[in-house]
């Protein structure tokens, strides 16, 4: 646990909670708000508990409490208050609040409890939909700017997996026995996007439509054995990233023909579907994002 991050900059709390470093240090130098430490170069440096703390005063003013009024709250007392408005909320933001605290504490009791929160008031595809990816995507704008480190996005990225492992658990007695697979799921070597289909096997499963679900580092010439036990189905794959077998366009023709063969259709979901040369034809069907392809499942 060494290597974790547990020291910020200011530049870091700006990135974490979206208020500008000039603003923060007003609300320090203004109202001792926050305590930071100094390092060896003089400059400002943040524990967890700061960030948590912080965290909590932004969450608190972005629902109308003046920060006046926050700056002569004691941590308890801000807590208590977040603790509070946490009653009867399910908005996006303040659900992000919580799974951003989880991730950055490695708080796993907070991010599942903020989640069965949500499932006591929604289905499943909305919690994933309109919560999970928001807050995916902004672990992605996190990364790029080296606000967080490989083992909060592995730890969030697993709870998340988790729940929807769990989800489809609950919905599996709805496959009837005997039902023939109408799907096949499988990510190519170097593909990293299996939460995303993971949820589409949560859909079809959901739906007590049949799926085999290969999961990651398939490889193409594995692909055999399949179409030879299912035919007439969808076999569908994630493209964020180039497979690592052939360039693009050739995998996918390759990919294709296996299918045709098959008397199958291929469906690929994924940010490089805006790459390929191939032009949609009958068996063949590109979305480039989880909504469009979640959208025709439902």
């Amino acid at each position: 646990m060494n290597n974790i991050k547990t020291v910020f900059s200011i530049g870091d709390l700006e990135g974490l909670t979206g208020v500008k470093a000039h603003t923060i240090r007003i609300w320090e130098k203004r109202y001792g708000m926050l305590s930071p430490q100094r390092g060896s170069n003089n400059l400002r440096y943040y524990g967890l508990e700061e960030l948590r703390k912080l965290l909590n005063i932004v969450l608190l003013t972005e629902y109308g409490v003046k920060i006046s009024k926050v700056a002569k709250m004691g941590t308890s007392e801000i807590e208590m208050m977040v603790g509070e408005i946490r009653v009867g909320r399910q908005d996006v933001n303040y659900t992000i609040h919580l799974f951003k605290l989880s991730m950055m504490t490695f708080d796993q009791p907070l991010f599942l409890d903020a989640t069965d929160h949500l499932l006591a008031k929604m289905p499943f595809e909305k919690v994933f939909l309109s919560y999970y990816m928001p807050f995916l995507e902004e672990i992605g704008l996190m990364w790029q700017t080296g606000t967080i480190q490989p083992a909060h996005e592995h730890f969030i990225s697993c709870l998340i997996r988790m729940v929807v492992m769990q989800q489809t658990a609950l919905c599996s007695r709805k496959v009837r026995k005997g039902i023939a697979a109408k799907y096949v799921l499988f990510l190519p070597f170097g593909e990293i996007h299996e939460l995303g289909l993971m949820y589409l096997q949560y859909l079809i499963t959901a739906r007590g439509e049949g799926c085999v679900y290969l999961g990651s580092n398939i490889p193409l010439d594995s692909l055999s054995e399949i179409t030879r036990l299912f035919r007439g189905v969808t076999f569908i794959t994630y493209l964020t990233v180039l497979p690592e077998e052939k360039p693009l366009d050739q995998y996918v023709e390759a990919l294709l023909s296996k299918v045709r063969d098959n008397h199958s259709e291929l469906w690929i979901v994924g940010r490089r579907t805006s790459e390929l040369n191939i032009s949609e034809q009958e068996g063949f069907k590109r979305f480039s994002v989880l909504h469009d392809i979640a959208a025709k499942l439902s």
